[in-house]
């Protein structure tokens, strides 16, 4: 899993106004020129999580997020901003990025909803992101928040402001959120959503095109479905990784959720000479590590996060996974 590069790139330019030249703030987070220049390239998310952390220490700012997400160019989401700007109005903007945004961040999937007069945008983060780079993690919702609001400006020519915001988080720099969303935020709700009226939803979008959106919505679908058909163990290890809430998916839910039948996914692992149930296993395996490398997180806890409620049987899988003890592999990490 990856950042697209685009974004990397627009988030290095825009927080280049805060000081520092773009080019020292790149070297700083040890990106290359080349690494960032081409957006079919994907950055390893750790690398581009951590960029969020330099940028708050260089600017001695944790809310950062909010003023990069409030400055930030729609190009950062490439194609996908291209659609988002030949849509009718912001409801069917919103609706591409929740279609189409995996493929600019995989670690954040977006859902839309309408119920009476609300609508409501729900952003669901990686589990092993939230719980091993707490800091990083929140930087990046912050960002994602504010972006939301000012490209939703940047389409309709017009401001648009959520009735309401939730975060996970706990509650810190209450101004900070209020002067940039213009609403009451909720700190440690269950989900980060924004909540919009459904009448701005109908907002136009001033670029509209139809015969533009319907071809960036064939090159987009197709550009999906062929990462799917390419790689389906990558596929299937995204979609564990994100549903992932203390326990995994069943290979049914999975199917369902990359919308093929159990039998069609068997037959593609088989392909690739894998299972479920392996790739499975590789995705607890990632988590453990990933949460191990935060040291304020007991290997109790780990185990607890990953669905263990018995410390011996977590002790007996993670040995599965690594041919190591949990107490082995953090003294290593120590180290």
């Amino acid at each position: 899993m990856g950042l697209q590069a685009t974004v990397i790139r627009e988030i290095l330019h825009t927080a280049a106004t805060y000081g520092e030249a773009y080019d020292t703030l790149r070297e700083l987070a040890g990106f290359t020129q080349e690494e960032i220049s081409d957006s079919e390239q994907k950055v390893e998310w750790q690398k581009a999580a951590a960029l969020y952390d330099l940028l708050a220490d260089l600017t001695g700012n944790e809310q950062v997020g909010l003023a990069i997400g409030s400055e930030i160019s729609l190009s950062m989401t490439g194609m996908v901003g291209f659609m988002m700007q030949a849509s009718r109005n912001v409801r069917e903007a919103l609706e591409v990025y929740c279609r189409y945004g995996c493929m600019v961040c995989p670690m954040i999937t977006f859902m839309y909803r309408e119920e009476g007069d609300k609508a409501m945008v729900e952003l669901h983060q990686n589990a092993a992101w939230k719980s091993a780079y707490p800091r990083n993690a929140r930087i990046a919702i912050d960002m994602v928040l504010a972006s939301m609001l000012y490209h939703m400006r940047l389409l309709t020519g017009r401001h648009i402001y959520p009735a309401a915001a939730e975060v996970e988080f706990s509650k810190t720099a209450v101004s900070a959120y209020t002067d940039v969303l213009h609403c009451p935020v909720l700190f440690n709700a269950p989900l980060h959503r924004v909540v919009f009226f459904t009448s701005d939803m109908d907002t136009p979008v001033l670029s509209s095109d139809n015969s533009l959106y319907q071809l960036f919505n064939n090159i987009l679908g197709q550009k999906k479905s062929l990462q799917l058909q390419a790689d389906c163990r990558a596929s299937l290890k995204h979609l564990l990784l994100m549903q992932f809430k203390g326990q995994l998916p069943t290979i049914e839910d999975a199917a369902a959720g990359m919308n093929v039948t159990v039998r069609t996914l068997q037959r593609k692992l088989s392909e690739e000479n894998t299972s479920f149930r392996e790739v499975a296993g590789e995705v607890k395996r990632e988590l453990a590590l990933h949460l191990m490398k935060n040291p304020a997180i007991s290997i109790t806890e780990v185990a607890g996060i990953l669905g263990y409620n018995d410390l011996p049987a977590f002790r007996r899988a993670f040995k599965t996974w690594t041919n190591a003890t949990p107490k082995m592999v953090r003294k290593e990490m120590s180290a």
